[in-house]
């Protein structure tokens, strides 16, 4: 693809397209299940900081729906001292769950990339990673980033060791997260019904799904279903 082709894209569909032509990432289809699978970690690291980079003034998640959640996990959990918000590149999903939580609780973000000191309660982590200092003790952890696993499962199992009991992962699923929707750049895409199935056959043994939230009727600003999962052990 020419340079003079790139510039006529917007953002988002620029970042795609150089990262498709940088990674050499290889598609993979299953029953119900896209991922792009990368030569080595440091292509998909490499990868993943220049989309940040490329996105870094485009917000997806909205206010109102970080608003919905809260008020969910108030009414489920009663007081939050600590979350985790993965992916959150410019910071704003922690910061509107500490203004719509009660209390003072502390919500914080992790983002890949360098960027991440640049934003307010955020530290730079890939998330697919299990940090010792979060194991059991967040009330919950949220994304709507989780297609830019590379390997979903590791990241959903460091997310689960992450959650206290009784907590609750929270994965947002739009359009986005769809298998159709999966590139280089956001390489998993997955249905839902195969997501929830993931999830049970991963980690059963480790806590249950609830009823999944479904916001596009009364968020429209929002579109999207969220898939609850609660660490009981």
């Amino acid at each position: 693809m020419s340079e003079d082709d790139k510039k006529k894209m917007g953002p988002y569909k620029r970042a795609v397209a150089e990262v498709t032509e940088r990674a050499g990432a290889k598609k993979v289809e299953t029953d119900g299940m896209v991922l792009f699978q990368y030569p080595d970690y440091e292509t998909y690291r490499d990868a993943q900081i220049l989309g940040n980079k490329a996105k870094l003034r485009m917000q997806f998640v909205k206010e109102s729906h970080i608003r919905i959640l809260s008020g969910y996990l108030e009414e489920t959990l009663g007081a939050v001292s600590f979350g985790i918000c993965h992916g959150t590149r410019r910071g704003a999903e922690q910061s509107w769950f500490r203004a719509h939580l009660p209390g003072t609780p502390d919500v914080i973000g992790t983002e890949i990339s360098d960027t991440a000191s640049d934003f307010p309660h955020t530290i730079q982590w890939d998330f697919h990673e299990t940090n010792p200092e979060w194991t059991g003790r967040a009330d919950f952890v949220y994304s709507n980033s989780w297609d830019h696993a590379f390997d979903p499962l590791k990241a959903f199992a460091a997310w689960i060791d992450a959650l206290r009991p009784g907590g609750l992962m929270l994965l947002d699923y739009t359009k986005g997260q769809t298998p159709d929707a999966a590139n280089a750049l956001d390489p998993f895409g997955i249905k839902l019904r195969k997501l929830r199935a993931m999830l049970t056959e991963a980690f059963g043994t480790k806590g249950t799904l609830r009823d999944t939230l479904d916001t596009r009727r009364t968020n429209p600003e929002y579109r999207a279903r969220v898939v609850v999962f609660e660490k009981t052990a």
